[in-house]
């Protein structure tokens, strides 16, 4: 149950952050008897019948259940839905059952996963009660389809409302003037929490009215080391750099280079996704609005980025199947928003490869401009200049490890999507630009406040209170809009939010692979400080990091330890996948390894009951956790990575 949990866990955390109001355009429907209204995501269906609304995706494989029942408990209230929507489910199946904390107001939120025994299917509930009135949500669900529109499903389990629902309304109240004591509560919380997540280092920036307020760091560089963190500190910054790429590209339409509804073969006449139809009218705006139903692709990314070249990566686009159609749910894509930044610099007059010509273009417009000297893709020069924090990937037994350094330039041929390192004091003048609609600390303009705007604007719903825009995401806290993005790499994690009405902004860096929770957690900490809310986000942090703890745990139990070389050697040899490339596999040191050119990473037999023959897991850093196995077809021995709807088949050569 261990991707159906993963499922759940979603859906958990997406009621969890989420609000009332509606992302997007989506409509609401209105449950007939007016106890509860439920968002309705792009082309999907939804009717009343007998006791129940039913909403459908537009295959017809998502089956959504919404209805309100009286019961004293919340599985109480599940019992009774399954008795409306269906009396022969079989509800003595084995199943998961966690309780979050509920939203402020409510008396208990709970979420059952039944083990149908079928991998093809997820069947879960979700309850929230009010009282001894139960609000419940029956997913019935293919698993692939829930893969793809995991978004959707989000939208839903998010948007959700309750007619007794009550929630607290900021918008329009100032935030505190932030002094000594929210800095001195701010910074004993983040030492604490750094502490139980066992980050090993941060930093922080906190902007107000067009000044740095804040800084703090917090741990060490590297694990083992006693060097500090310090505020000119460089960590890498993932993804928090895909706003500063569409930033670049708001700066050449001021400048009529391009426009955002330009099209991208007028730029790049040889550029194609796998739709013909489609690639003639795939514009600027669409390669960075994570619209287009192109999904997350990161594989190719981390087994061939050695070959991958710039001009490599936008080819690569023609070979990507599309999960959703284009403009219906939102699909994260690393390759898509790196042509964008690269076909942005394509635009502007000038010769070399796309990657200089984007590099340039990233100095001109946006990196000279604001006055970022820290802020850089030369990953020489950050390590010539010697004051980087170390990137840290976590192992199955969730501990963190110090990284080469040069891991992290697999990220090179994606340089608009995330390759970028920086450090908080440059991120605060970068959150002081923002604020200023695209004004520098000195002055100077570098974007118009119309295109930089245009950016924050909604492109596709990502919950029911979050949409996507242009390098952004945009979101709120209790009716306050925060415009944001975080970025995750090997061994780094960043998160930068901006309250536009606020005047607010913060920045925060780490050097832990996934440490959302600690840098998310820091933001919502700051946020309930500044508006004298109660710290709510605690208790939810404590959940979600129980059930993490439980994740792994479950995983840790699956992991044999290093299997014996006889047991293996039939599988040692050299393996092909026309989109990966070539894997080498063999044994040596007592291990089992996998050797991708790019990485190396040791394989140990997945040991739980209900694993296929020969399966094995990834185990150590950068990707722990990825299955493996074996299957022989026709005479040919494969090895499959992954697991559908994203799985790859290598087949063994010589």
């Amino acid at each position: 149950m261990k991707l159906v949990r993963v499922v759940c866990l979603l859906l958990i955390a997406a009621l969890m952050v989420s609000g009332a109001s509606m992302a997007q355009d989506d409509e609401t429907f209105a449950d007939p008897d007016e106890q509860f209204t439920v968002p309705v995501p792009t082309n999907w269906t939804a009717e009343a019948l007998d006791g129940y609304v039913l909403l459908q995706d537009p295959d017809e494989l998502i089956q959504v259940y919404a209805l309100a029942v009286e019961g004293e408990t919340a599985e109480a209230g599940i019992e009774a839905a399954w008795a409306i929507v269906n009396p022969d489910f079989d509800q003595t199946v084995d199943k998961d059952i966690v309780s979050p904390p509920p939203p402020p107001g409510e008396d208990e939120l709970v979420v059952i996963t039944y083990d149908i025994g079928s991998e093809e299917r997820i069947v879960q509930a979700l309850a929230r009660r009010i009282g001894e009135q139960v609000y419940v949500l029956i997913f019935d669900t293919d698993i692939n389809a829930a893969m793809q529109r995991g978004a959707q499903i989000n939208i839903i389990a998010s948007g959700f409302t309750p007619t007794a629902a009550t929630e607290t309304d900021l918008s329009g109240v100032e935030p505190l003037t932030i002094g000594d004591t929210i800095f001195d509560e701010l910074t004993q919380y983040t030492a604490g929490l750094l502490e139980r997540l066992d980050v090993p280092g941060a930093a922080i920036a906190i902007v107000q009215d067009g000044e740095v307020i804040y800084t703090a760091t917090f741990g060490v560089k590297e694990l083992g080391s006693d060097d500090p963190i310090m505020v000119d500190t460089q960590f890498m910054i993932g993804s928090t750099g895909k706003s500063m790429t569409t930033m670049m590209m708001a700066a050449l339409v001021d400048e009529g280079i391009i426009d955002w509804d330009t099209p991208v073969v007028d730029v790049l006449p040889d550029f194609a996704v796998a739709d013909p139809e489609l690639t003639q009218q795939l514009t600027f705006r669409n390669l960075v609005c994570a619209c287009t139903g192109v999904p997350r692709r990161d594989y190719e990314l981390i087994f061939n980025a050695d070959e991958l070249t710039a001009e490599a990566i936008v080819a690569s686009l023609s070979t990507f199947e599309f999960f959703t159609d284009f403009g219906e749910a939102f699909q994260y894509s690393n390759q898509m928003v790196a042509t964008g930044g690269y076909a942005a610099a394509a635009a502007i007059d000038g010769e070399g490869d796309l990657y200089a010509r984007y590099l340039n273009a990233m100095q001109t417009y946006v990196i000279d401009p604001m006055g970022l000297t820290a802020t850089t893709f030369d990953f020489d020069a950050v390590e010539a200049g010697g004051n980087y924090a170390v990137p840290h990937g976590a192992n199955l037994d969730a501990e963190y490890e110090p990284l080469p350094l040069r891991v992290e330039t697999l990220l090179t041929p994606i340089a608009p999507a995330g390759a970028s390192w920086s450090n908080v004091e440059d991120m605060a003048n970068y959150l002081i630009t923002l604020l200023a609609r695209g004004v520098a600390p000195d002055g100077t303009r570098v974007v118009s406040e119309e295109n930089l705007l245009e950016t924050w604007q909604p492109q596709v719903a990502v919950s029911a209170d979050t949409s996507y825009g242009l390098g952004w995401f945009i979101s709120e806290y209790k009716g306050v809009q925060v415009i944001n993005h975080g970025g995750n790499t090997f061994g780094f994690t960043s998160d930068l939010a901006l309250l536009p009405d606020a005047g607010v902004g913060i920045v925060v860096l780490s050097n832990g692979q996934g440490a959302n929770l600690f840098n998310e957690g820091v933001r919502y900490r700051l946020l309930e400080l500044i508006y004298e809310q109660p710290a709510e986000n605690e208790e939810q942090i404590a959940f979600l990091l129980e059930q993490a703890e439980t994740t792994m745990e479950t995983l840790r139990e699956t992991v044999g330890d290093a299997p014996e070389a006889a047991d293996v050697e039939a599988f040692t040899g050299t393996y092909e996948n026309e989109a990966l490339g070539t894997l080498e596999l063999r044994y040596e040191d007592g291990q089992l390894v996998a050797d991708a050119g790019e990485f190396v990473i040791e394989l140990r037999s997945n040991i739980s009951e209900d694993a296929e023959p020969d399966t094995y897991l990834t185990f150590g850093p950068p990707a722990p956790g990825l299955a493996v196995r074996f299957v022989e077809r026709d005479g040919v021995l494969e090895l499959i990575v992954g697991t559908a709807p994203l799985e790859y088949t290598f087949e063994r050569v010589g």
